[in-house]
């Protein structure tokens, strides 16, 4: 939760020049009851790998919408791991073109079943 990067976004092209703070809660959804008792990194998800692929997704595209956005990061996130068996992301800018809004937010939730 509150992973914030630098994202180019937004329908107008002019909103698409000038990077943009867009802040990325991700929630995911495997079995840790492995990490839980063990207490052991190797039966957890690496958080920092993680992380690094969500900032990558974000910070390196340009989306005209949020939830295209959104869904990147989600997409980054599955990949990540293999015992990720879904996840939920909510994604949040202040839009540009609508200064009385404090902010837009996106959420978008994905499953997938892996063999």
């Amino acid at each position: 939760r509150g992973l914030s990067g630098r994202a180019k976004g937004g329908v107008p092209a002019g909103s698409r020049k000038k990077r943009q703070t867009v802040s990325v809660a991700l929630t995911r959804s495997l079995d840790l009851s492995a990490a839980a008792a063990s207490d052991d990194m190797k039966d957890s998800v690496d958080y920092g790998a993680v992380e690094a692929a969500v900032r990558t997704a974000v910070e390196k595209g340009e989306f005209k919408l949020l939830e295209r956005l959104a869904a990147a990061a989600l997409d980054a996130a599955l990949a990540c791991d293999a015992r990720i068996r879904g996840a939920s992301v909510a994604a949040v800018k202040r839009p540009a073109v609508m200064p009385k809004t404090e902010a837009v937010v996106v959420h978008l939730t994905k499953s997938q079943s892996r063999p």
